[in-house]
């Protein structure tokens, strides 16, 4: 599979809720940095932190774009969540380093403080 599709594949699991899907395609020593936070390194370290943070009604994430050029992949997103029947929507700018059909590295950018404020208020709805 290509790094293209490894991520389409990625972003579909999302959006299918496929928590295992999900960690599948990361790499043993992926790191996955939400630019805004700390890096996590190892696929143990990301699964730990998207366990705390799965809590999702729904998920939905739009591909807008995607360009691929060899091993490297870049997405514009629009990820929806639903949590606790409220909506939370992010634009974000992705981007993905694949190697042997697996993420090895996982870029997200996006404004912190929107989400922070869109999580807050779905919290106090759970």
């Amino acid at each position: 599979m290509d790094a293209r599709a490894v991520v389409e594949a990625f972003v579909a699991a999302w959006s299918r809720m496929d928590f295992d899907a999900v960690i599948g395609a990361l790499s043993e020593d992926v790191i996955y940095h939400n630019i805004p936070m700390q890096p996590l390194h190892g696929r143990d370290a990301v699964r730990s932190y998207l366990k705390k943070a799965w809590r999702f009604d729904s998920v939905d994430w739009r591909l807008l774009n995607i360009a691929a050029d060899g091993s490297v992949v870049l997405t514009e997103r629009v990820d929806n969540f639903v949590i606790g029947g409220r909506p939370v929507s992010l634009p974000v700018m992705g981007a993905f380093e694949v190697a042997d059909g697996r993420i090895t590295a996982w870029r997200d950018y996006f404004d912190l403080a929107s989400y922070r404020a869109q999580l807050q208020v779905a919290s106090e709805s759970l």
